[in-house]
């Protein structure tokens, strides 16, 4: 017996959402909490797992009661820094620094404002232009490898390359360092995911170095020689007559835009096309009409349903009453937002892809509050101009019979698949 058909009979108490199989599939889980223990204490971790809609959100728009500053392994990201290799290991790079998603107001919103303009909607719709022309590459490519008679992987060869060569361009990193900004990416996910052993999390360790160091020399160049990047804007802001970050701020707020700027995008990608290839109908009338309120619609549900960044750690600074049980001062908590985004008081036959929903704009894929993610924006952009160049040029869109299913990977903050393998027809044009 698995542990997902497991969970969904035994005691409660015998339950640890932490378990592997459990963050992967976790969509019975969520149900049978929201239904039966909406807060519910993980007696192995001892985190508060808090799963209705109304509770997320009460938790997601206090925080000063629910701090996003956490110490430990999980605010770390690390799993044992009493490991005397890995300490010698992040010795060699820069400390660790809470900056805008593991920090709170007022110093929160200090980080936020260096970086805000980059996404406005002013420099979002100067985009559009890029990332059309991004998706349309990534198209050519795609059909190249059909005609050579290989298979297309939409993971690899479209959602994760279009989101990183985006972000890679507005923070000013070379196209020819994509394979080193995927694999620091990876590194910083590796760790995210509470589930790297120690060789894993050793060379995820060694990768994050690296990467500061590429950066930090990347931000001399442009302390020197300022550019019109996220990059310059980063190293060079003084707002109000603050002192400018120093390198490790730098570092952190550079390895969030990166992680938050790709990793959750790729993801919702490639749930977007799952839901596509298993909603047939919906999939027919977006071909029927994809204007730009259709094309709108179904990226929020695609949203509401895959929640990317399913659950993000809170810390209670104070005894506090939610859902009628007492989370004690200093516990550890998990807002869950892939299981609000579910939660069948909010919204009605949750698991169904359903492009006509009236309250798409309550879900909370991308947060609430003040930790809403700062790459929201940027995120729907790339979806919304992708897909009207993919309605454009590529059709009938299904699972190749000769390859596995898609399946989703293990982590404890982020929910995507592992891969995506996809067959599909051109377009005919008249």
């Amino acid at each position: 017996m698995s542990e997902v058909e497991r969970a969904a009979t035994c005691p409660l108490h015998q339950i640890s959402p932490m378990h592997p199989e459990l963050l992967a599939c976790p969509t019975g889980l969520n149900t049978r909490l929201r239904r039966e223990a909406p807060v519910f204490k993980d007696s192995v971790s001892g985190i508060y797992f808090v799963s209705r809609y109304a509770d997320v959100v009460s938790m997601a728009m206090d925080h000063k009661t629910f701090s996003s500053v956490i110490t430990g392994p999980a605010g770390r990201g690390t799993s044992n820094l009493d490991d005397p290799e890995l300490a010698e290991i992040m010795g060699e790079g820069y400390p660790n620094v809470d900056t805008m998603l593991t920090q709170d107001p007022p110093l929160q919103r200090r980080y936020r404002k260096f970086v805000d303009g980059a996404f406005s909607p002013k420099n979002l719709k100067a985009l559009e232009p890029y990332i059309e022309q991004t998706a349309n590459k990534l198209i050519d490519q795609m059909l190249e490898k059909t005609a050579r008679g290989e298979s297309v992987e939409f993971l690899e060869d479209f959602a994760a390359p279009l989101p990183l060569t985006v972000i890679a361009s507005q923070i000013g990193v070379p196209l020819d360092d994509l394979h080193l900004l995927r694999k620091w990416t990876a590194a910083f996910i590796g760790n995210l995911s509470q589930q790297l052993d120690r060789d894993g999390t050793l060379q995820a360790a060694r990768d994050i170095v690296e990467f500061q160091h590429y950066f930090v020399e990347k931000m001399d160049e442009r302390r020197a020689r300022p550019a019109n990047d996220i990059l310059s804007k980063v190293v060079n802001a003084s707002i109000n007559g603050e002192q400018p970050l120093n390198n490790a701020e730098c570092l952190s707020m550079l390895s969030q835009i990166m992680v938050a700027g790709n990793e959750t995008t790729a993801s919702a990608f490639t749930e977007t096309m799952l839901l596509l290839i298993n909603n047939p109908q919906q999939c027919q009338s977006l071909y029927a009409n994809h204007d730009e309120d259709m094309i709108h619609r179904m990226v929020e549900e695609s949203l509401r349903i895959s929640s990317p960044s399913a659950n993000m750690f809170r810390r209670a600074t104070r005894d506090v009453e939610l859902g009628g049980v007492v989370i004690p001062e200093n516990a550890l908590c998990f807002a869950r937002f892939g299981a609000a985004n579910q939660d069948e008081a909010t919204f009605p036959r949750p698991l169904e892809f359903d492009l006509m929903r009236d309250n798409l704009r309550e879900q909370v894929a991308f947060g609430k509050g003040v930790h809403h993610c700062l790459g929201a924006a940027l995120s729907r952009r790339e979806l919304k101009v992708s897909f009207r160049v993919i309605f454009a040029r590529l059709t009938n869109f299904r699972l190749p019979a000769d390859q596995s299913a898609p399946n989703f990977a293990p982590n404890a903050l982020l929910h995507g698949l592992t891969h995506m393998p996809l067959a599909f027809d051109v377009v005919q044009t008249p």
